[in-house]
């Protein structure tokens, strides 16, 4: 299996309703991309972030489920209607785990 895990620091101008519109639109991944085994998604709370404010963790059966999730049309909504406006940088972190 692989753990996905990405980190966000929104622009500066990104308010807090929209990092929780942000959090829910990937929590709802899951009900439309079958090839998701598991997601959250949150707001850091604590001061070890390095400026990273939101975090997805995802899990996946292998890399081409993996794959098949990048390119999924809701995926893609997700990155060009709420990534790419309100989030100035990423950190993302793909491992397999037993």
């Amino acid at each position: 299996m692989i753990e996905h895990i990405v980190l966000f620091k929104s622009k500066p101008n990104t308010s807090p309703e929209t990092k929780q519109k942000i959090i829910h639109y990937a929590r709802s991944m899951q009900t439309h991309i079958p090839e998701i085994l598991y997601i959250s998604s949150g707001e850091n709370w604590s001061d070890r972030g390095d400026g990273y404010e939101l975090a997805l963790v995802s899990r996946f059966k292998d890399k081409a489920t993996l794959d098949v999730y990048q390119k999924h049309p809701y995926h893609q909504t997700f990155v060009n209607e709420w990534v790419k406006p309100n989030i100035d940088k990423i950190l993302a972190i793909d491992y397999f785990i037993e």
